[in-house]
């Protein structure tokens, strides 16, 4: 099957998700730390942080057409597995959507003009439950790393034992996926102190950047007669 006209859309959107990755770092350099909570929900209500909400909720509707054609090619290689491990990406897209939703339309939107005119009991009651979500938020996150960090194990092994070197690319791509991810499960759910800190947030966006990148040169060096048919029959395909 020819899947170039895929890829190459495929790409073109990693690169697009790069951009707004660095849009949002750029954003966040624009702020000082809020030196409150009260503070923190006006500031999400800024118009920056509005578009940058919104540009990065558009990114997952973008980042699962990435993984899907990521699936889909190795779907060439074993259909079943390559299903599996675009159901476990497809979890973490459809909480990811539930929680960058209800941060831009009821944290940043909802919540701070309901605080404009409010008393300062409510307005108390505005951050108890500006803060409330945020805490669910941070609960919801470890269901949401563990599903994409399956989701990374079972394609990383799937291309490890496809020998064709322009896989090589997608290979260190998701080995460094799975120790971002295990880095972040580590330190913000298992207390592991020497993985807390600010280092991961430093580094996030750099990242962001030598993963996508690379996926995206994969996407555009892969060619369809690459697929090891000797792993699955040729009516295998995702």
């Amino acid at each position: 099957m020819n899947t170039k006209i895929l890829r190459v859309v495929a790409a073109v959107i990693a690169l697009i998700y790069v951009a707004i990755q660095t849009f949002q770092w750029y954003v966040f350099e624009q702020f000082n730390p809020p030196a409150s909570a009260a503070e923190e929900l006006q500031q999400g209500n800024h118009p920056l942080h509005l578009v940058r909400s919104s540009l990065m909720l558009a990114a997952m509707f973008m980042l699962l057409y990435v993984r899907y054609v990521i699936c889909f090619i190795a779907g060439m290689y074993n259909r079943f597995w390559a299903n599996l491990a675009f159901i476990c990406y497809f979890t973490f897209f459809m909480l990811e959507v539930l929680l960058r939703s209800t941060e831009l339309f009821y944290l940043q939107l909802h919540l701070p003009q309901k605080a404009r005119g409010a008393d300062a009991h409510e307005l108390k009651g505005i951050i108890d439950q500006f803060q409330t979500f945020q805490t669910i938020q941070s609960a919801l996150y470890f269901p949401l790393i563990v599903s994409a960090t399956i989701s990374y194990a079972i394609l990383f092994f799937l291309f490890w034992s496809v020998k064709q070197k322009v896989n090589l690319i997608i290979k260190a791509v998701l080995a460094i996926d799975l120790l971002r991810s295990f880095w972040r499960l580590s330190g913000d759910y298992f207390n592991v102190q020497w993985l807390q800190g600010d280092l991961y947030s430093t580094i996030y966006l750099p990242m962001v950047i030598i993963t996508f990148g690379p996926i995206s040169i994969w996407l555009l060096k892969f060619k369809d007669g690459y697929q090891n048919t000797s792993l699955t029959s040729r009516s295998d395909h995702f």
